[in-house]
């Protein structure tokens, strides 16, 4: 019974992890789009009330300025100047915000970039048989901090300290190892061909 439960929240746990990523991204969306409409109001009452595709003119040009918005804030991101400032936020706040990293670097494999920072995928040994991990930081010689990700959903999942000896290392992306795991396991046959 207490294993069900525990299950239970961890799967729930798991899917508030998931979730809170997208609700922020709503919001913050949302927000600025209200924002947009404020600004943009003036400008399209003197436009004919123009509807496209079942869109106001009015929502079209907010739409838009929002895309050049996110355009013109990845160029700035791009700076030298910007790269220093975000680094000194992630080093001193955003370091703190439990699994920010983690959730950083998943949801830039996710999108397809390529990270620096991209974890090494391992394979470590549990009750149930070996698992993918992602090898988080050396210890000392002999302990590594990992952290098992959980399937379906790899933002949930155990922080464990482990052995260089149960630690065995394969030649895969982080980028493929979320898949595999995103997919229950479907694809791991030609993903460890000759690995395992």
């Amino acid at each position: 019974m207490k294993s069900i439960f525990t299950i239970i929240k961890a799967t729930f746990l798991g899917g508030i992890l998931f979730l809170v990523p997208l609700v922020v991204l709503l919001i913050i969306l949302e927000k600025g789009y209200g924002i947009i409409q404020k600004i943009t109001l003036p400008l399209v009452n003197n436009l004919p009330r123009v509807h496209v595709l079942g869109i106001a003119l009015q929502e079209l040009i907010g739409i838009l300025i929002i895309i050049l918005i996110c355009f013109a804030a990845g160029l700035l991101a791009r700076t030298a100047r910007a790269k220093k400032l975000i680094q000194k936020l992630e080093d001193g706040i955003l370091s703190f915000v439990p699994g920010y990293s983690f959730m950083k670097s998943m949801n830039e494999s996710i999108m397809g970039f390529e990270s620096k920072q991209d974890l090494k995928v391992i394979l470590v040994p549990t009750d149930a048989g070996w698992q993918f991990a992602f090898l988080i930081e050396q210890i000392n010689e002999n302990n590594f901090t990992v952290f098992i990700p959980d399937a379906p959903n790899p933002w949930s999942g155990s922080v464990v300290l482990v052995e260089k000896k149960d630690i065995r290392e394969i030649e895969i992306t982080q980028k493929e190892a979320l898949a595999c795991i995103r997919k229950l396991g479907y694809g791991s046959k030609e993903l460890l061909k000759n690995k395992f």
